[in-house]
């Protein structure tokens, strides 16, 4: 909670000092992609800032996709002209343009310091990433997704941790470099073992998170 608070006001202080021309806010619907060369400022890139809703920084060669990291309320990035961005759920971003947020900065350096956190915070993830496809295999993978997801947005139910619209397996395995049908086989088996089950559309039940996270240490 706190987290969101100082976020809000990194974005409200964007909001108060820079000039209308070098920022946009804006309300996208799901399914809305973002290409990052459409974006420059000067010729120059931009910064994006979440305020609500889920996109998703991904990269493509010969029809083939790969999720990056998924960004979301309290997340930023510097939007490259090679970034592209697809809307998960119904989102509202602020782009602002890099030379207005230098010119921020230095009239307010605390919002500087502030905000490159934020920006370390998409770096880790891509890092992160790149280690687990170079050393896990999918079943690790996957549960370090679920476990991840349900420390950000599950809540608790009479039976466990539940996942409201929890990503599908298409969307899953494109967030861990994974097949379908791996990614099917894995969420099968943990089914099997009681460890998660599958609650009305959409919805997924971690009935023991511990044990999950002990499935994440044990699982190479």
């Amino acid at each position: 909670m706190h987290a969101d608070h100082h976020f809000g006001q990194i974005v409200d202080r964007i909001l108060k000092h820079a000039t209308a021309q070098h920022l946009t806010l804006r309300s996208l619907p799901e399914g809305r992609l973002i290409y990052g060369a459409d974006e420059e400022f000067d010729g120059d890139f931009a910064l994006v800032f979440v305020r609500s809703g889920r996109l998703r920084c991904f990269s493509s060669f010969e029809g083939k996709e790969m999720t990056l990291f998924l960004m979301e309320a309290g997340d930023a990035i510097a939007l490259h002209p090679d970034t592209v961005l697809e809307v998960k759920r119904p989102a509202e971003i602020l782009v602002v343009g890099l030379p207005a947020f230098g010119d921020l900065a230095h009239a307010d350096p605390e919002l500087a310091v502030a905000a490159l956190p934020l920006l370390d915070r998409m770096l880790q993830r891509s890092i992160r990433l790149v280690e687990d496809m170079a050393f896990h295999g999918v079943k690790h993978r996957l549960i370090r997704a679920l476990c991840d997801t349900a420390d950000r947005e599950g809540r608790r139910g009479a039976n466990g941790v539940v996942l409201d619209a929890v990503p599908n397996t298409e969307d899953f395995a494109m967030q861990i470099g994974a097949t379908r049908q791996s990614v099917s086989t894995v969420l099968a088996e943990l089914v099997r073992c009681g460890i998660v089950h599958r609650y009305g559309a959409g919805s997924l039940v971690i009935n023991d998170l511990g044990r999950l996270k002990q499935e994440l240490v044990s699982v190479r």
